[in-house]
């Protein structure tokens, strides 16, 4: 298995774990950015997936439109729009989350039916996954999505990192507790990595964007990991087993539910 093949698995995995325990957590108590936040990170772990099983294989036509689409088009808006919940007012927040689900219905049939010619896709199957990544086949994406993409990364990138920052700067202010000030600053490092090392790509450097993913998502899943706001009550996924309350002084009984 190769390097590229190792990080964005390890990235898969942490993304999806993380996606399990926050929707757990928005079922116990449902808040938007939490749904958001789950979203995010399922679109990561696909797109992560996706790398995967063509550095098993090799790339196909599929494996190309999942990258992009769920990687490139939707998860850093979607982990973005949940910080952005916690951040901005409801009323702005929800304007956001209505323009990127019109994006996201408009950008996904797009992809999905995006036609690529028998040589190109014959082509692709021979390509490395840094050949694939990088600019050889951007050329093949309607520029209407590749606006899209734009968008949505853009914002995304700065709800997600900005809000962030912004977030550890105040409460560093304020003398917040500390784990408020780490949870922000590993939630920025978890969009900062994948930002800057696969957007390296477009400049033809594409050894790296693996590492970011990967980077990306183990800071991001320790940084919700460590937030008492996010994560009160520690369990095991849709069941009533409590494995930690953190609510609860040491030494007193959990209740069994």
């Amino acid at each position: 298995m190769t390097a590229t093949a190792i990080f964005e698995l390890l990235a898969c995995v942490l993304a999806l774990v993380a996606a399990i325990f926050i929707f757990d957590q928005y079922r116990e108590r449902p808040r938007p950015y939490k749904l958001l936040w789950t979203l995010g990170l399922v679109f990561y772990g696909i797109a992560s997936g996706a790398v995967v099983a063509a550095e098993l294989g090799h790339w196909n036509v599929g494996e190309l439109k999942a990258w992009y689409f769920f990687g490139g088009v939707l998860t850093a808006a979607y982990l973005g729009l949940g910080s952005l919940y916690l951040l901005a007012p409801g009323r702005v927040a929800r304007w956001a989350v209505a323009v990127a689900a019109v994006f996201t219905v408009y950008a996904g049939p797009r992809m999905l039916f995006l036609p690529i010619a028998a040589a190109e896709s014959a082509r692709l199957a021979t390509l490395s996954t840094a050949a694939v990544t990088g600019t050889e086949f951007r050329a093949l994406i309607p520029a209407d999505v590749v606006v899209i993409t734009i968008l949505m990364n853009t914002a995304g990138a700065l709800f997600l990192i900005g809000g962030a920052v912004w977030s550890a700067w105040t409460f560093y202010q304020k003398h917040a507790p500390g784990y408020r000030l780490t949870s922000m600053v590993l939630l920025a490092l978890g969009g900062f990595f994948p930002t800057i090392l696969t957007g390296l790509q477009r400049f033809g450097y594409s050894g790296g964007a693996a590492l970011g993913e990967f980077l990306g998502a183990a800071c991001i899943l320790t940084g919700l990991l460590v937030s008492y706001d996010v994560f009160t009550v520690f369990r095991v996924p849709f069941t009533h087993v409590v494995l930690l309350d953190r609510q609860r002084p040491v030494g007193t009984a959990t209740p069994r539910g």
